[in-house]
């Protein structure tokens, strides 16, 4: 009895081959035949059985691509079939959305309703992929990746979550997907069928140390606010070096018509004298040790100005959100027309001891220069004056910033390292950006907080799975008189199986543990490298097609 394979449209043939890889990309049903005894259809199942070894099984939904022919010296013609298994529709069709894992805005924790598992993330990938049952078992389950899914290819996505946890999508025979550990399955088998073994040590990638990067940190800042104006030449610049500034100062303007500034500018004055201020950056941000090196000396290490806080409140539905900037401190709040002027005090940034410190009028931030806008002239009056003189708030902003160092202006990111590095063998970088270091100071109890804490905790997972994949591997592989009942898993990475009609041996099958050979595939990490080339290429595409590029 012989091994058989059959196709629609396929029963006579020389000779068959068909390697099962990881992954997302199809494999290859390589068969070569005489062109006139074959008249394959498009699509449909390949079987494959092997009445000596007792193996059979089938590959559902495969389509025939690429049909090659050869003329022959003897005046017949060799066709090339290449069938691809059901992998071909993965990259090409459907499409999934969502947004998932989504941090609270003070970053402490997951938004209730978007937080999934990993292995709820993949189910979704995988009914989007029309894959009912897949084994997602031996999948680690702690991670809680970020997720923002906007009409992307569910195949895609599958593998970026797999990818992420350590894992690889693995396509069994009988066309059952699971997705398993990278590096962790069974041994190949020793039984009476096996003709030639070989076993090896992949040593792991050379690297003294590990290591893992956060996102940008968030400083959360109670600066000064120092009151600029619009100069006539469009710069910005404090008020007593504006070009129009009165020869008596700026005390000596009447409000709110600015009264005492020259004509012809004095629309420009209204525009900005007590409307606008500028940060000016603290000597030092918190959590950072107070060092000559780390101090700041332009605003510029700190632009573009975060939105919001750092700090957060509780909304009445019970979630959490971002505290907006706060402006406070010392200013006329305009109870009367001729308030009177308040005894000079220090700004306190305690509010709960101030409450009425805090601004509460419109104002909106300019975060690329740094620089408050206000709806009316905010300021306050000089106090021991004999006569009402207008003269700067003294006021505070307190909002989130990142810091870019001005020598290599880079942004500071919270990190730490395992093993160790030099200037000639630099470590395994890992970087989340998702995961990111928060520092702000609690006034009520002058205490310099953070959440360091749960970013090293987060850091150590992603330390530990890429500390597993770095250890040493043995290796091997081992082929077989016949077909096989092998499966691929997380540590068997290749199964092929051919027949051959004109051979000495009519079938056989070869298998590899924790490596690819390259004679049967291109690796593992190739094939993502190009799955994922492809992919932008599509979604480039598609993006200038949309937008009516033209080539």
């Amino acid at each position: 009895m012989q091994p058989r394979f059959s196709f629609p449209g396929i029963d006579d043939y020389l000779s068959v081959q068909y390697t099962l890889s990881h992954g997302i990309s199809p494999g290859r049903i390589q068969v070569v035949a005489l062109a006139e005894t074959i008249n394959p259809q498009q699509s449909g199942t390949a079987q494959f059985s092997d009445p000596t070894t007792g193996v059979s099984f089938q590959l559902p939904d495969c389509l025939v691509d690429r049909p090659r022919f050869e003329r022959q010296a003897n005046g017949r013609t060799l066709a090339r079939i290449d069938i691809l298994d059901q992998r071909w529709r993965w990259q090409r069709f459907g499409q999934i959305s969502g947004q998932w894992n989504v941090r609270r805005a003070d970053g402490s924790s997951l938004v209730p309703s978007t937080e999934k598992t990993p292995r709820e993330l993949l189910s979704l990938c995988f009914a989007a992929m029309g894959i009912d049952r897949p084994d997602l078992s031996h999948v680690p389950n702690l991670a809680r990746p970020y997720v923002d899914w906007d009409i992307a290819n569910p195949a895609q996505a599958l593998a970026q979550i797999a990818d992420t946890v350590g894992c690889v999508v693995v396509l069994k025979t009988g066309g059952k997907v699971a997705v398993e550990p990278i590096g962790r399955g069974k041994s190949l088998p020793q039984n009476a069928w096996l003709m030639a073994g070989h076993v090896g040590y992949d040593p792991p990638e050379l690297s003294l140390g590990i290591e893992f990067f956060a996102g940008p940190t968030r400083y959360q800042i109670d600066a000064e606010l120092e009151a600029v104006g619009e100069d006539v030449d469009g710069e910005i610049r404090p008020l007593d070096e504006l070009r129009y500034r009165p020869s008596a100062g700026w005390h000596s303007i009447a409000l709110p018509d600015c009264l005492g500034v020259a004509a012809k500018y004095r629309d420009l004055a209204k525009k900005s004298v007590w409307r606008m201020y500028r940060v000016k950056p603290p000597k030092y941000l918190p959590g950072v040790p107070k060092q000559r090196e780390n101090q700041l000396h332009h605003l510029d290490e700190l632009l573009p100005l975060l939105a919001t806080q750092v700090e957060s409140e509780t909304m009445p539905d019970g979630s959490q959100q971002r505290r907006p900037a706060w402006v406070y401190g010392q200013f006329d709040r305009g109870d009367t027309d001729y308030a009177k002027p308040r005894r000079q005090t220090k700004v306190e940034p305690n509010l709960n001891q101030q409450p009425q410190d805090l601004y509460t009028r419109h104002f909106t931030l300019d975060r690329q220069r740094g620089i408050v806008h206000f709806a009316e002239p905010v300021f306050q009056w000089k106090p021991g004056a004999a006569t009402y003189q207008p003269q700067p708030a003294d006021l505070r902003i307190r909002l989130a910033v990142h810091w870019r160092r001005p020598r290599q202006r880079d942004l500071q990111h919270w990190s730490t390292l395992r093993g160790r590095k030099t200037r000639t063998m630099p470590p395994l970088t890992i970087h989340r950006n998702d995961i990111a270091l928060e520092v702000f100071t609690q006034h009520e109890k002058k205490k310099v907080l953070s959440n360091e804490k749960e970013v090293a905790r987060q850091a150590n997972y992603y330390l530990d799975q890429a500390l597993a994949s770095l250890r040493p591997h043995e290796i091997g592989g081992a082929s077989y008189v016949g077909l096989q009942p092998i499966e691929p898993d997380g540590a068997i990475r290749q199964v092929s199986w051919s027949i051959n009609t004109q051979g000495q041996i009519a079938s056989r099958t070869d298998a590899s543990v924790n490596f690819d050979d390259p004679a049967l595939d291109i690796s593992y990490e190739e094939r993502r490298l190009f799955e994922k080339l492809q992919y932008s290429l599509r979604k480039q595409a598609t993006h200038e097609q949309a937008s009516g590029v033209t080539r």
